[in-house]
C-alpha cells in the first residue's frame, strides 16, 4: 500500500472510526437512495447489435408497413372445433379479448368470410359468401370450405382443423416513430460533428420521452397479457389456450429477470452464509462478510438507477457475480488477519488491522483489475446488452474492492474482537497439501495430462457454432416455449422473415408499351353492376405518370412465383403477402389471374377495411413497393438462417432477374441472426483482448516475462476446456456463453497472482522450489482454494434460471474456475519446479507478502 494511502488510513480509519463510518453510511445510503429507479429492459432492441444498420432498416419498415405489437391466442377445444359448443367458447373468448381497452382489433375464425371454391362467382360473390356465426351453417362444410383456402391454412386455422388462432393489435403510439425519427436525426449529426447545448438538451428530452412511452408499453402489454391469461384460467376446463407473440416474449423475459435478480441474490446469499460458516465458523466473520456484500449490492443497484442503465436478460446475473466478487476479496481479507494474529501477536488491534490492509491492497488491487479486464474486454462485442452488461461489472467490480477496503476495518475497529483460531484440519483443509505431493511427486505426468487435455479441446473447440434456436433459450414448461411450440409446429411459424421488394426490382423487365389503349376488353360485369365510370377508375393513371408495375398481371405474376417458391421451403411456415391476398379473389375468380383492368379497378373498388387488411400491410402504393412476411418455424431442427437467406437471395436474383439492390431482408429474424453471426467475433475479441491485457499486467508486475508466460496458462487450460466441451457436446454459442472464457480467465488468474507472489516471497526465505511449493501449497493456497469454492458455488446458483443460456454460463463458468483451480494447484507449481524462472538475486518487497494460512 502507497504511504499516501497508509497515512489516510491511518488518520480517518483508525483514529476517527465512528466520524469516517457515519461519513460512508451516509455517502452510500445517499447512493442507494437511487434503486427505487433501477429497471430491468427485455425488448427486442436489447437483444441486436449495437449500430445495426439492420435496426435503422427495419424500424423503417415497421413505420411504414404496421408493427409487431400484436399478441397470437391459440385455442384448441377439448371437443371438435367445428361444433356448436366450441364456436360458442371461441366467439365468448373473441368478444372478450376485442373488449379489453389495450387491444384494437382482434382477427379471428369468427370474423373470416367463408366460400364454396367450387361453387362461389364474382357475379354472385354477396350470396356466396357466409361467416361462421351466421344462422345455420353447416359447420362441417366450413370446416372443409375453411381448410380449402389457402389464405386462412396455418393462419387462422391449422392444417389438421383442430386449433385455431386469434390475432390481437394491440393499440399503440403514434408519436414513437416521429421522436424515434427526430432523435435519430441527433444522432447520426453526432457523429460527424459536435452539437449545440441546446441540441444536446433536445436529445436528452427527447430519450426521456421515448423512455415515458416505452414504460407506457411495457404497462400495457402487462395489462392486456395479465388479463388474457385470467380469461385463459377460466377456458381451461374447454380447452388448451396458448399465447404468442413478441409483447408476451417481452413482458416474460422481463419477469424471467425479476425472478432470476431475487433468486440469484437470494440464492448466492444464503450460500455463501453457509460456506462462510463452515469456513471459518466464527459469527462475526459472517456478519462483517454479508454486511459488506449486502451494501455493494445495493449501492450498484443505486447507481444503476442513478445512471439510468436497465438491466437485460444478459445482466440479470449482476447481483450474484457481485455478492460472489466481494466475498472472495472479504476471505482473503479475512484470511490474512487472522493470520496477522497469529505472527504479529506483539502488535496492537488497530496495528494488526492496518497491516492486513496494507499488505493485501496490492495483490487484491491487482486481482480486482484483471477482473475489470475480464469484464472490459465484453465492451469490444458488438452486441448491445453483453457491452451493458460489460460496463455494469467494471463498475461493480470497482465498487467492491472500494467498499472492501473501506468498510472491512471500518467493521473491524468499531466491535473490537480479539480471538485467535485454531488451523482447521480434515480432507476438505488438507486438501491443498495433497495437491503439492502430487506436483511434486508426478511433475512429468501432470504436464502430459495438461498437454493431452489442451490438444482435446482445442479439437473440440473447431466444432463450436452459433447455430442456436431462440426457443431453445427456455425451458420446456414455460409458458414462451409452449405458445411458441404450439404456433411454430400447427400455425404457420412463429420468427418474422420479412422482404422487400422495390419497383427496380422488376423495371428492366417490364416492357413499356401502350396499357391502356382503346381496344382493350374488359369484362366490367363481373365486377360491376354496370355503372362503371372509366375516367374515375383510371384517374390514377395518368399518362405522365408511370404505371404501377406491381399491381398489374405481369407484377402479379411475379409475386405468385416468389409465393410458391418461399411456401416451398421446409423451414417456412405462413408466407403472407399481396399475392397471398388475391389468392381468394382468384378463387373466386374461377382460379383465374386477374388482368391489368381488373387489377385497378379491384384497387380502386376495394373497401377501406379489406384494404388496410390485404393491401396496405403488403403493398405501398405510393413507392411501387411490395412485402413479403414469411414467418419461419423456430423449431426446425434444419433451420440455418444463413442458408434460407442465401437460397431466396439466389431465387430472386437467378431465377428472377432481380437485382440484388432492389430487395431487401429485414425482421426479428435478420436482427438475430446478425447477433448470432458476431459471436465469433466477440468471441475471438473479447478473448484477445483479455489474454493481452493481463499477459501486459503479469509482465509489470511480475518483472518477468517467463514468469508472466507461466502464470496465463493454467487459466487459458481452464477457457479452453469449456468451450472445447461445448464444442463436442453440440451447445452453440450464446449471448452468454461467449462470456464465459474472458470472465472465467479474469477471475480465474486472481489465484495465479496470489500464487506467484507468495510463491516469490517462500522461495526468498526458504532458497529451494519444492519447499516453497509445499510451504504455498499450507498457506495461500488454502485461501486460493476457499475462494475458487466459493465463486463456483455461487455460479452454480444460476441454474435456478428459467433462461437456458444464465444455466449455460453458470454450469461452464463453474466448471471453468474448477479446472483453472486444479491448473493453478498442480500445473502451475510444476512450471515453477520444472522451468525454475526465478533469479537467485530476488528482492521483494515485504509490503506486497501476502502469508495466509487457516
Amino acid at each position: 500500500m502507497p504511504n499516501w494511502l497508509k497515512r489516510l488510513y491511518t488518520d480517518f480509519v483508525i483514529r476517527h472510526t465512528a466520524v469516517t463510518f457515519i461519513f460512508v453510511i451516509a455517502i452510500i445510503l445517499i447512493v442507494a437512495s437511487h434503486a427505487d429507479t433501477f429497471r430491468m429492459d427485455a425488448s427486442a432492441d436489447s437483444l441486436v447489435l449495437e449500430n445495426d444498420q439492420s435496426l435503422e432498416y427495419y424500424r423503417k419498415v415497421k413505420k411504414k408497413y404496421g408493427t409487431d405489437d400484436y399478441l397470437f391466442i391459440t385455442f384448441s377445444p377439448q371437443k371438435e372445433l367445428f361444433s356448436e359448443e366450441s364456436i360458442k367458447q371461441l366467439t365468448a373468448l373473441r368478444d372478450q379479448i376485442a373488449a379489453l381497452p389495450e387491444v384494437e382489433v382482434v382477427i379471428s375464425l369468427i370474423d373470416a368470410p367463408i366460400f364454396d371454391p367450387d361453387t362461389v362467382s364474382l357475379g354472385n360473390i354477396e350470396d356466396d359468401i357466409y361467416f361462421i356465426k351466421d344462422k345455420k351453417v353447416d359447420l362441417s362444410e366450413a370446416k372443409e370450405n375453411l381448410l380449402a383456402i389457402p389464405l386462412y391454412v396455418n393462419l387462422l386455422i391449422s392444417e389438421d382443423g383442430k386449433t385455431t388462432a386469434m390475432q390481437a393489435n394491440l393499440k399503440g403510439n403514434k408519436n414513437y416513430f416521429k421522436l424515434n425519427d427526430e432523435l435519430r436525426k441527433f444522432q447520426w449529426k453526432q457523429r460527424k460533428q459536435e452539437l449545440t447545448p441546446y441540441e444536446l438538451t433536445a436529445v436528452q428530452n427527447l430519450k426521456n420521452e421515448l423512455r415515458l412511452l416505452a414504460d407506457e408499453v411495457s404497462e400495457r402489454n402487462a395489462r392486456v397479457i395479465n388479463s388474457i391469461r385470467d380469461l385463459k384460467h377460466s377456458y381451461q376446463q374447454v380447452g388448451k389456450i396458448y399465447l404468442g407473440g413478441i409483447p408476451m416474449i417481452a413482458h416474460d423475459m422481463v419477469d424471467f429477470v425479476k425472478s432470476d435478480l431475487i433468486v440469484f441474490g437470494v440464492g448466492v446469499f444464503a450460500l455463501l452464509i453457509l460456506i462462510q460458516a463452515f469456513i471459518f465458523r466464527r459469527f462475526r466473520w459472517i456478519v462483517i462478510t454479508l454486511g459488506c456484500c449486502i451494501v455493494t449490492a445495493v449501492t450498484a443497484i443505486g447507481i444503476l438507477g442513478w445512471l439510468d442503465w436497465p438491466v437485460t436478460v444478459i445482466s440479470s446475473n449482476f447481483v450474484a457475480l457481485l455478492l460472489i466478487i466481494t466475498m472472495s476479496l472479504m476471505i482473503h481479507l479475512i484470511v490474512r488477519f487472522r493470520q496477522v494474529e497469529r505472527d504479529f501477536e506483539m502488535l496492537s488491534y488497530n496495528d494488526k488491522v492496518l497491516e492486513t490492509m496494507s499488505s493485501m491492497f496490492t495483490p487484491c488491487a491487482y486481482t480486482s483489475l484483471t477482473t475489470i479486464v475480464a469484464f472490459g474486454s465484453l465492451m469490444v462485442s458488438d452486441i448491445r446488452p453483453v457491452i451493458d452488461f460489460g460496463k455494469m461489472m467494471i463498475m461493480g467490480v470497482s465498487l467492491a474492492f472500494v467498499i472492501a477496503f473501506t468498510l472491512f476495518p471500518l467493521l473491524m475497529l468499531i466491535r473490537k474482537k480479539t480471538s485467535l483460531d485454531e488451523r482447521k484440519k480434515g480432507a476438505f483443509f488438507a486438501f491443498t497439501n495433497v495437491l503439492a505431493t502430487v506436483s511434486d511427486r508426478w511433475r512429468w505426468q501432470v504436464a502430459v495430462v495438461a498437454v493431452v487435455v489442451s490438444g482435446i479441446s482445442a479439437w473440440g473447440i473447431g466444432f463450436l457454432s452459433v447455430d442456436n434456436r431462440f426457443i431453445d433459450y427456455f425451458k420446456t414448461d414455460t409458458e414462451i416455449y409452449q405458445g411458441m411450440k404450439v404456433i411454430d409446429t400447427e400455425l404457420g411459424g412463429t420468427t418474422p422473415l420479412e422482404i422487400i421488394i422495390e419497383r427496380g426490382a422488376i423495371e428492366a423487365d417490364f416492357a413499356f408499351v401502350e396499357e391502356y389503349s382503346e381496344d382493350d376488353e374488359f369484362e366490367d360485369d363481373e365486377f360491376d353492376d354496370g355503372e362503371f365510370d372509366e375516367d374515375e377508375a383510371f384517374a390514377d393513371l395518368a399518362p405522365t405518370e408511370s404505371p404501377r408495375l406491381w399491381m398489374t398481371s405481369f407484377g402479379i405474376n411475379k409475386l405468385h412465383k416468389i409465393q410458391n417458391y418461399l411456401s416451398s421451403l421446409s423451414v417456412t411456415g405462413k408466407v403472407l403477402s399481396l399475392a397471398a391476398g388475391l389468392q381468394i379473389v382468384e378463387q373466386i375468380n374461377g382460379n383465374q389471374r386477374l388482368d391489368d383492368f381488373q387489377l385497378s379497378l379491384l384497387e380502386k373498388k376495394i373497401p377501406q377495411e379489406l384494404r388496410e387488411q390485404v393491401l396496405a400491410p403488403f403493398y405501398d402504393r405510393e413507392n411501387d413497393e411490395v412485402r413479403f412476411l414469411i414467418r419461419v418455424k423456430e423449431s426446425d431442427p434444419d433451420l440455418n438462417r444463413n442458408k434460407l437467406l442465401a437460397d431466396i437471395s439466389q431465387f430472386l436474383t437467378k431465377e428472377l432477374d432481380m437485382p440484388q439492390e432492389h430487395f431487401h431482408f429485414t425482421g426479428m429474424l435478420i436482427l438475430y441472426n446478425n447477433m448470432l453471426e458476431s459471436l465469433f467475433k466477440s468471441q475471438i475479441l473479447t478473448l484477445g483482448v483479455v489474454f493481452g491485457i493481463i499477459l501486459l499486467m503479469f509482465i509489470v508486475l511480475f518483472r518477468s516475462w517467463k514468469l508472466a508466460i507461466i502464470g496465463m496458462f493454467p487459466n487459458l487450460i481452464g477457457a479452453f476446456f469449456v468451450l472445447g466441451l461445448m464444442g463436442w457436446s453440440g451447445i452453440p454459442l450464446d449471448m452468454m456463453t461467449i462470456t464465459i472464457a474472458a470472465i472465467s480467465i479474469g477471475i480465474a488468474v486472481d489465484n495465479t497472482i496470489h500464487y506467484i507472489h507468495r510463491f516469490k516471497a517462500e522461495y526468498k526465505r526458504l532458497g529451494d522450489y519444492t519447499k516453497a511449493m509445499y510451504a504455498c501449497h499450507d498457506t495461500i493456497a488454502r485461501a486460493m482454494y476457499f475462494t475458487s469454492i466459493t465463486i463456483i458455488a455461487g455460479f452454480s446458483v444460476l441454474v435456478l434460471s428459467n433462461f437456458m443460456p444464465s444455466i449455460y454460463f453458470g454450469l461452464f463458468t463453474s466448471l471453468a474456475m474448477f479446472v483453472a483451480l486444479m491448473a493453478n494447484l498442480t500445473l502451475l507449481p510444476v512450471m515453477l519446479l520444472l522451468i525454475r524462472p526465478i533469479k537467485e538475486n530476488l528482492q521483494v518487497a515485504s509490503g506486497n507478502e501476502t502469508r495466509v494460512e487457516i
